[in-house]
């Protein structure tokens, strides 16, 4: 091992989306936990003001998370703000309608690919989600996200989940639906962004348990590059695909993004929360426990505390600090349920790593040699 200085990179400056004129703060901040049903909206509001007290001002959210819960929750804590609306970027999707379905209806019941609900219906609201993204669909999602937020506008809309693990046979008509020599929603957005409703288009794209299968050959990539093609994206959102423990968007689709200038947002930079709790919660996403996670991953997961434990830097911190260096990468964007944790994101992204940390992951193969990291160069 060479050095034990200090590695220095800048994790608060804001960092510009894409091409567009929005600069985002490189924390943000990620509305998924909030939707759950158990987490009290004082709370809500408590966690969101940590977040902003902490210099976030990205917030990211969906009507997929909670079936509208979250988009309703992110509202009211904003609102608790009392700050004027161009003070901070605000992230919604579009793909998913959720419909009112006063009387269950289990014709409209669907699967993904991992026999898990494809469009779920709510049991406490009744809303159905149904994907749809078609030109007057987008337009829909789009007015109906401002309402459950409160909001006159948001800033960004990211296409969620088109991924062969939520479209395990419908996936060509998705992209039907957004052609513009289909359905024309890459018109809707364009419109949308052209009128000055929003500032930046993204899409989603994951690699977790639903879909890992897409990642084995160049099926996903080639996807990503099919949407690419019919959309003028400003930035990916990333989950699972560039992780202390995962970094196949290296292979071909961050080298895409610096090619069209498209910004990374990294989401679940934990994966799923299994970084900083093994064996407590599924790995990315999954359901299942956490001593059902592949082999590769419970190994090298062992491996990273190991090295945090003898050099006595949080595991926590090694994964946030690790995503946000990549050139391509403009924010992270960590989910939050309560202060602490929202204090915690702060704290990590803080803290001073010693670069021997990085050497000594390099050396013993857990971490990707051209995975760069903080100090190279």
């Amino acid at each position: 091992m060479r050095s034990k200085e200090r590695s220095v990179t800048d994790f608060s400056t804001p960092r510009q989306l894409g091409t567009t004129a929005l600069r985002v703060s490189p924390l943000g901040f990620g509305g998924a936990w909030i939707a759950t049903p158990d987490v009290q909206i004082q709370d809500v509001v408590e966690t969101v003001r940590a977040a902003w007290v902490n210099g976030v001002r990205l917030f990211d959210t969906a009507p997929w998370y909670g079936t509208g819960r979250s988009e309703r929750r992110l509202g009211l804590g904003l609102a608790e703000l009392h700050v004027p609306r161009d003070k901070y970027v605000l992230n919604t999707k579009v793909g998913r309608t959720l419909e009112p379905e006063y009387v269950v209806d289990c014709t409209n019941d669907s699967e993904a690919a991992d026999g898990t609900a494809r469009t779920p219906r709510d049991t406490e609201t009744g809303f159905r989600v149904h994907f749809d993204y078609s030109y007057d669909a987008i337009h829909e999602q789009h007015r109906d996200s401002l309402q459950r937020l409160g909001l006159s506008r948001i800033n960004t809309l990211t296409l969620h989940d088109i991924d062969y693990g939520y479209h395990p046979t419908q996936l060509e008509e998705v992209l039907h639906q957004l052609s513009n020599d289909g359905l024309k929603g890459a018109t809707a957005l364009n419109e949308l962004k052209s009128s000055g409703q929003i500032d930046a288009i993204g899409m989603g794209c994951n690699l977790e348990t639903k879909n890992a299968f897409s990642w084995e050959d160049s099926s996903h990539e080639d996807l990503v590059e099919r949407v690419m093609s019919l959309v003028d994206l400003d930035f990916l959102i990333v989950a699972g695909g560039y992780t202390l423990l995962e970094t196949r968007a290296l292979r071909r689709v961050f080298p895409a993004c610096a090619q069209r200038n498209i910004s990374v947002i990294i989401a679940s930079p934990f994966a799923g929360g299994w970084l900083v709790n093994p064996n407590k919660v599924g790995y990315m996403y999954s359901r299942m426990s956490g001593l059902d996670a592949p082999i590769h991953i419970q190994e090298r997961t062992k491996g990273l505390h190991d090295v945090c434990s003898e050099l006595d830097v949080p595991i926590g911190v090694a994964a946030l600090q690790f995503v946000l260096n990549h050139p391509v990468v403009s924010a992270a964007i960590p989910g939050a349920a309560s202060p602490i944790e929202a204090n915690s994101s702060l704290e990590f992204i803080e803290f001073d790593i010693p670069r021997v940390f990085w050497e000594t992951l390099r050396e013993r193969n857990l971490l990707s040699q051209d995975a760069p990291c903080p100090g190279d160069g």
